[in-house]
């Protein structure tokens, strides 16, 4: 079927009432359609399905949300320029079909933000100067993998349980003893790998979802999400987001 570019509004008719359901789901959809243009800043010529799959290829749109929208793209179509008996179209759309364009509606409008939707009592940060004892109580007694590392310029580097275990290999290997003294001693093992990503406190989870997901220059995904009030390196972590995450900020965008 074709895809028009440009929002169809409902056909008049006595049959098709403000709360018909051609009515609602034509006035979702021009909604769903109207926020991906202005995100997209696309132009009129630019069709409903083209500005789906751009959005999907940048991560703003799960799998879900991006199969549910090309099939309501071919609803629309079917509404609006299909044929109509007494009034009323053919296809119009059931009830279920119109609450599920709704909620996704919602979902990309409103779209929550990472510290909408996850929480963090406690984030264990540490200095270069940290003792490393004090490192590995953290880890026996927390289980975290990841620790933002600040010194007096902001954030230094991701100190993690990996860069840990390359340490102690190498430290042990040197002569049976554990000599390093230091964060800073420990995070001369870092790879590429040690990655995090700053990010402010307004992003949101299709935002967060995307960067998790996207890959550096050697393929690899970022270790964590570090989460300040403006994504800066001189600000202190709000939230540390990292892949063990992913379930529930998928949930948060479900509909």
């Amino acid at each position: 079927m074709s895809d028009s570019s440009a929002p169809v509004p409902a056909p008049s008719s006595t049959a098709m009432t403000a709360s018909s359901p051609a009515t609602r789901f034509l006035t979702a959809f021009n909604q769903i359609e109207g926020f991906l243009r202005e995100e997209l800043d696309a132009r009129r010529s630019d069709s409903f399905t083209w500005m789906v799959r751009q959005l999907a290829k940048r991560g703003r749109l799960t799998r879900s949300q991006s199969d549910a929208l090309h099939a309501f793209a071919d609803l629309r179509n079917a509404i609006s320029h299909g044929e109509y008996r007494d009034g009323r179209p053919i296809a119009d759309p059931r009830p279920d079909v119109v609450a599920e364009i709704s909620r996704l509606r919602d979902v990309l409008l409103a779209a929550p933000t990472v510290v909408g939707v996850l929480s963090q009592e406690r984030i264990i940060r540490f200095s270069p100067a940290t003792a490393v004892n004090e490192v590995l109580a953290a880890i026996r007694e927390n289980g975290y993998a990841q620790f933002p590392v600040y010194d007096d310029h902001g954030y230094h580097g991701l100190l993690t349980t990996r860069c840990v275990a390359r340490w102690l290999a190498h430290d042990l290997a040197d002569n049976g003893a554990l000599d390093a003294g230091t964060v800073g001693d420990i995070l001369r093992f870092t790879d590429h790998v040690d990655r995090a990503v700053l990010a402010a406190r307004s992003t949101t989870v299709p935002e967060i979802l995307e960067i998790l997901g996207t890959r550096d220059a050697g393929g690899k995904l970022p270790e964590a999400v570090i989460v300040t009030e403006h994504g800066r390196r001189d600000q202190l972590p709000i939230l540390i987001v990292v892949a063990s995450d992913i379930p529930v900020l998928l949930g948060a965008v479900e509909f």
